[in-house]
């Protein structure tokens, strides 16, 4: 069964050392982190390390330094180590999501925001005149987040990130119930199944969120969201040092 964390950047204590944690962190993660110029751009990157290390971390009962992190061809992260969960990471305003499943799972979020028109049109293509002729301004707010993070999701559960040849614009995942299939990418392998859902985070007003998780058909779906407080994080990741 697919795991689905979320944390709030606001759960953590204004008092939280952000350096000292960076520098708990592997050497070439702590690089990584550092490219990024803004620092509310670190901040997420550092709490997303956080909550994947220390969920798979405590799930294979492994201290920190003894995670083997590698990446695929695209940049994909994984743990090249024997019997351990697949995950994934997303981030987006104030928020940090990570689903740990099985098999390969793609997980993404977007805060719904304004949006002008001309962006929508650029990234919807032809399709935008459908989409805004059947869809009311709140609606169509909505269906946008929910096909872009469907998307991303699915791009990720690959492993490939091919926006270039995967556009939004001719992305169109088949409704199944309250589930969505999208057709793999590997040859003869059976399509994928992706759930779109709203969450709200309160950021200190209720903000809400698209959340997609794309999953192999054979993994079941999530029971519940848990939301984790990023005090109680911090404490559990460094327990694992």
């Amino acid at each position: 069964m697919i795991e689905i964390y979320t944390v709030s950047l606001q759960s953590f204590s204004d008092s939280t050392n952000w350096e000292s944690l960076l520098a708990a962190f592997f050497f070439v993660e702590r690089e990584r982190i550092l490219r990024f110029s803004r620092a509310e751009d670190r901040v997420r990157r550092i709490v997303s390390h956080l909550l994947v290390s220390t969920l798979v971390a405590e799930k294979l009962s492994l201290k920190y330094r003894d995670l083997l992190y590698k990446r695929g061809e695209y940049g994909r992260p994984y743990l090249g180590l024997k019997g351990a969960p697949s995950f994934n990471v997303s981030s987006s305003g104030n928020l940090v999501v990570a689903a740990i499943a099985h098999e390969a799972v793609g997980i993404d979020t977007e805060r719904c925001e304004g949006m002008d028109r001309a962006t929508m049109k650029l990234l919807l293509g032809q399709a935008e005149e459908k989409f805004r002729a059947e869809h009311a301004s709140e609606e169509e707010q909505q269906l946008f987040y929910s096909r872009w993070t469907m998307l991303e999701s699915w791009l990720k559960a690959e492993g490939t990130g091919l926006h270039d040849q995967h556009p939004l614009s001719s992305f169109a995942p088949e409704r199944e119930g309250k589930y969505y299939r999208t057709p793999a990418l590997e040859p003869g392998a059976a399509s994928w199944v992706i759930e779109a859902l709203q969450i709200q985070n309160l950021e200190p007003e209720p903000t809400t969120y698209a959340l997609s998780v794309c999953r192999r058909p054979q993994e079941k779906p999530a029971s519940e969201i848990q939301r984790l407080d990023g005090n109680e994080l911090v404490r559990r990741f460094l327990m694992l040092l």
